[in-house]
């Protein structure tokens, strides 16, 4: 059982107000909550952060509107009978890799992972090669062109909250892609995986410094306005993330939903641990709906008690991440843009290029 990390109301009542409202000011917390001064403030956001429970700011991307072209995310469960760092060797040869979490299991090596995509079919024919080529034995895929929705924690919620309502009806979050509609500039793509991987705290004079160190010397207006841009055209938006309990005392898992409706799916997973001490984000693919938490143990295990008693769901796989395995099977960087075409504004990756890559490290190890 994790032992419950408890912080006082006065704590709950501020993370509750910055993750509901991610764009406020350290002046508006003090206005909306108990804290008198600034400063106050300033000093529990870093010790929150200190303690893994909070996360932030960075910023949630929009994919449809990066570029003309189809950009979606590939979702893939991995079973492997080798070591998963020969297994992940191999997936980084694949530039649209982003990331890699290891999943618990009592019988299997499993690798949850994620890329983006610019070819569904050739993402598909290059995981076929690795089957092919008992690198990985299985693998089970789920496409997304959606937009992932987030629900911060509500710290004085409940940390074991029921399934009851599951299929209530409820305003369900539109998460469809947007539409490309504005042009990217070099500065503006070279600055947006920094924002999205809260390259320290996504303050730009860190990342005006990481960038010169890189030879490219924008000004701070530069990048300044490039984020302006994104957020104002609603490329990006601003998040906060709230863990209920400090990260190390939580499990952390990914629910795959279906039933026979996928608005009835979708309503589920809008649904699930709504208003609870519980960090949920969810995605709807092409065949069902995957649903991320950062809980409270007893969450998960009530959840596996009961959702064989729900006779919505249709089918339902549970993988949970083994966040304290060590750290070079875990992989998380942001996705790769160099390929973007400025003057269509499209990316197209060069998959003939990945697999010919993989071919060749088959080739030397099998002949070492």
């Amino acid at each position: 059982m994790v032992k419950i990390h408890e912080i006082t109301d006065r704590e709950k009542e501020l993370l509750n107000v910055l993750g509901k409202f991610p764009n406020i000011s350290l002046k508006e917390l003090v206005d909306r909550t108990r804290y008198k001064r600034m400063s106050s403030i300033s000093r529990k956001l870093e010790q929150f952060k200190e303690q893994n429970i909070l996360v932030g700011p960075t910023y949630y991307p929009d994919w449809g509107k990066l570029c003309k072209n189809s950009f979606n995310r590939v979702f893939c469960t991995l079973e492997t009978e080798l070591r998963l760092d020969t297994v992940i060797s191999y997936l980084t040869l694949i530039e649209p890799l982003c990331w890699t979490f290891p999943v618990l299991s009592a019988h299997k090596k499993l690798l949850y992972v994620e890329f983006v995509s610019t070819n569904d079919a050739e993402t598909k024919s290059l995981l076929q090669l690795l089957k092919d080529s008992t690198i990985i034995a299985d693998c089970i895929i789920h496409i997304s062109s959606h937009n992932k929705v987030m629900e911060n924690s509500n710290l004085f919620g409940d940390f074991n909250p029921s399934l009851d309502n599951l299929v209530t009806p409820c305003n369900v979050p539109d998460a469809s892609y947007g539409q490309h509609d504005t042009d990217w500039n070099t500065c503006d793509i070279h600055i947006f995986p920094y924002l999205m991987e809260e390259y320290r705290s996504a303050r730009l004079i860190e990342i005006l410094k990481a960038e010169k160190k890189l030879g490219r010397t924008w000004t701070y207006e530069q990048i300044k306005y490039s984020r302006e841009k994104m957020v104002k055209n609603k490329f990006i938006r601003k998040e906060y993330v709230i863990f209920p309990f400090p990260y190390r005392q939580c499990v952390h898992f990914i629910l795959a939903l279906k039933s026979e409706d996928s608005r009835l799916t979708q309503r589920m997973a809008c649904n699930f641990a709504k208003g609870a001490r519980v960090y949920k984000e969810y995605t709807i693919c092409e065949d069902l709906t995957l649903v991320e938490f950062v809980s409270h143990s007893s969450f998960l295990t009530n959840l596996m008690y009961k959702l064989d008693s729900i006779d919505e769901i249709k089918e339902k796989g549970i993988y949970q991440i083994r966040s304290l395995f060590p750290s070079e099977y875990t992989l998380l960087r942001p996705p790769e843009l160099k390929y973007f075409d400025f003057e269509t504004q499209t990316i197209e990756y060069p998959y003939h290029v990945y697999k010919e890559k993989i071919k060749e490290k088959l080739e030397n190890e099998q002949g070492s």
